[in-house]
């Protein structure tokens, strides 16, 4: 997988890829009339996920069967490392991930994706976990759908230059057109490539490690835990967007990006009551285990600030939010005072608007941002602009946009900002360690 010098993109998708995308817009020609259908082994550039201290996961995607490592180590030039072979095959839809141990703290990896002694991808690279006094950047946001392709708003992103990028969900809309649905296998496959094919998606990500959590329409819209397409679409997310969960079921996980920063990945779709349930102790968006789990892990947590990653408002109150999940939110935030649990700061997406939320009472900060390349909220139903926009907090819903989460190490702060599709700083909130 080569990437243009100019561009920075990979310079053309594989020819399975590239086949599967013309198939989809109809009648499927000769392989011989796509001449920008090009051979080549692997189908999207190599792309890093859910790194932690000493270990990261790189994924692969091939055209055919291929047997595949990747060697890495702490320049482009001298890759000393490497990892255990994988096998892409039909099975897996050619997708699969490898992972990268013994990584030191604090530093810059560099890698390469081989058969044999053949190199396969220019070099990738992405930053380890800080170290005490370092510092980093956390990129966040959501929400982006194949027809808006190309994706321009992470070159954007990566001119940024974070370390990390959180997407908060809606990796892919499965469940668009409505008329084209089908929560199968194959339905499922084909949305996630088509969202991984966008060349500016692959260029970032093959620079930049990202931790990923999904929404509904991964799913479908609205999704509960009580739909049977469940493990079908996460065994799909999972080929596309791997992650070093907790458990087999459901993509809850935690990883600490400094001795100071605790992120923490927050399942809220898997497990959940279905939306109509009537509020109370048994209606729940996180499951019995996974609640546990949260409650422990920031408890239990030594770092000063705990980033949640939580895929649906936590201040939200429409129905697919935390506020129609009233009695186990007032639980969490309960056992939050009650603990004495300080800088809990919350990142979300799915409302298609930007909105900065501090509440008082509880210490909880909470940064919502999106789309990253989707229909706007307050295009698609003005009269919800005047309803959010009361009070004095950041509401934003004229572009696509995104957060950025900067950590300063040696001041053990955060400053989260706000940014739309070309870079402009829209809002920016210090927040110091209480």
């Amino acid at each position: 997988m080569l990437f243009d010098p100019d561009s920075g993109y990979p310079i053309a998708p594989g020819r399975r890829r590239a086949m599967q995308a013309v198939a989809s817009l109809g009648a499927l020609p000769l392989a011989a009339s796509v001449p920008w259908v090009e051979a080549a082994p692997l189908a999207f550039a190599p792309a890093v996920f859910d790194v932690h201290a000493d270990r990261a996961l790189v994924w692969l995607s091939a055209n055919d069967e291929l047997r595949v490592h990747v060697r890495w180590g702490l320049s482009a030039d001298a890759l000393t490392h490497q990892s255990a072979e994988l096998l892409l095959d039909k099975p897996r839809d050619f997708t699969g991930h490898v992972t990268l141990h013994g990584l030191p703290a604090g530093r810059a990896v560099y890698f390469r994706a081989y058969v044999g002694d053949k190199v396969l991808s220019e070099a990738g690279h992405f930053n380890t976990p800080r170290l005490a006094g370092q510092h980093f950047v956390l990129a966040f946001s959501g929400d982006m759908e194949e027809k808006y392709k190309p994706f321009r708003i992470f070159d954007t992103m990566m001119a940024a230059k974070p370390d990390y990028f959180v997407h908060l969900g809606d990796t892919c809309y499965a469940d668009h057109p409505k008329r084209d649905f089908a929560p199968t296998i194959a339905h499922y496959r084909r949305k996630h490539a088509n969202i991984r094919a966008d060349r500016p998606l692959q260029a970032f990500m093959a620079q930049c490690a990202t931790y990923a959590i999904w929404d509904d329409h991964e799913i479908e819209n609205d999704a509960h835990g009580g739909l049977a397409q469940l493990p079908v679409a996460e065994q799909v997310f999972r080929e596309y967007w791997p992650c070093a969960s907790v458990d087999k079921v459901g993509l809850y996980r935690a990883v600490s990006l400094a001795p100071e920063v605790e992120l923490i990945i927050v399942d809220t779709r898997r497990f959940r009551s279905v939306q109509a349930m009537p509020d109370g102790p048994e209606k729940t968006m996180l499951g019995t285990q996974q609640k546990l789990w949260f409650l422990d892990r920031l408890q239990q947590s030594k770092a000063t600030f705990k980033i949640v990653a939580t895929s649906v408002p936590f201040h939200g109150g429409s129905q697919d939010a935390w506020g129609n999940y009233k009695t186990e939110r007032d639980e969490i935030v309960d056992f939050i005072k009650r603990e004495r649990i300080s800088n809990v700061v919350m990142i979300s997406a799915d409302y298609h608007f930007a909105r900065e939320w501090s509440n008082k009472r509880t210490g909880i900060h909470e940064f919502t941002a999106g789309p990253l390349a989707t229909f706007r909220a307050f295009d698609k139903t003005p009269e919800i602009r005047e309803r959010h926009s009361k009070g004095p907090h950041f509401v934003f819903g004229d572009d696509l946009n995104f957060g950025l989460l900067s950590y300063d190490g040696k001041q053990n702060s955060l400053t989260i900002s706000y940014h739309d599709s070309i870079g402009r700083v829209l809002f920016e909130r210090p927040i110091v360690a209480i």
